[in-house]
């Protein structure tokens, strides 16, 4: 109970209010038919699923086997905070996926999340070399450091980014599988015709209580 109490005061203290996944519209069909969000492990392999509900990259250096194996990451759904990953949003959307009609939505999930068992909290993109994975207050709040450090000879500082956004764009969120619909709370598109989609899909899955909100500026993140 204490530390789910101090993971919630980082939270708070913080100003942090979303999670946030980016996926293609492809990807959010699939999860609106499971009702969740599953990790790379739990992606279904056969089935109509297997093409609607396709990872956004095509490999996972997690699999390697000379990758850290203290838990199994591909089992792990991979959030950021606040704000959304540019480098790796810019990599799926401009390199993995240019062509055929895919566009991108960011699901938003509740900050509460943060507080339950088994979130591990990573300083910097988990497949950095030196990425530094906890879980807890501790864990969360080593995500706002002074600087951090993601590869040999490549430092981040923090400098004046704002108090919900971690010193590193790339730090991590890694949710055990998997993360249920229940804690979406929005969802951001970049478009009124999106936005009808979106909705539309919502109604057919008879999922309520969330807000499609048109945001360009949301894609861009606040890449440092």
């Amino acid at each position: 109970m204490t530390t789910t109490i101090a993971v919630k005061d980082v939270a708070d203290r913080r100003g942090i209010t979303e999670l946030l996944h980016f996926t293609s519209n492809h990807g959010l069909v699939g999860i609106l038919t499971l009702g969740s969000v599953l990790s790379r492990r739990a992606l279904p392999e056969e089935d109509h699923l297997a093409h609607v509900a396709a990872p956004t990259s095509a490999t996972r250096q997690e699999a390697a086997s000379h990758f850290d194996k203290k838990e199994d990451w591909l089992d792990y759904i991979n959030l950021s905070i606040s704000e959304i990953n540019r480098s790796y949003f810019k990599f799926a959307s401009q390199r993995w996926h240019t062509s055929g009609d895919r566009w991108w939505v960011i699901l938003a999930f509740k900050a509460s999340i943060l507080s339950q068992e088994g979130v591990y909290f990573s300083t910097t993109n988990n497949v950095y070399p030196k990425t530094h994975r906890a879980k807890g207050a501790e864990g969360l709040d080593a995500l706002f450091s002074n600087s951090t450090e993601r590869k040999p000879g490549w430092t981040v500082n923090r400098l004046s980014r704002p108090a919900s956004l971690p010193t590193c764009e790339q730090a991590e969120v890694l949710y055990p599988n998997p993360l249920e619909l229940s804690y979406l709370q929005s969802i951001y598109v970049t478009s009124d015709d999106h936005s009808d989609l979106v909705e539309g899909w919502l109604t057919y899955y008879k999922i309520s209580g969330v807000s499609v909100i048109i945001n360009e500026s949301k894609f861009l993140g606040q890449p440092n």
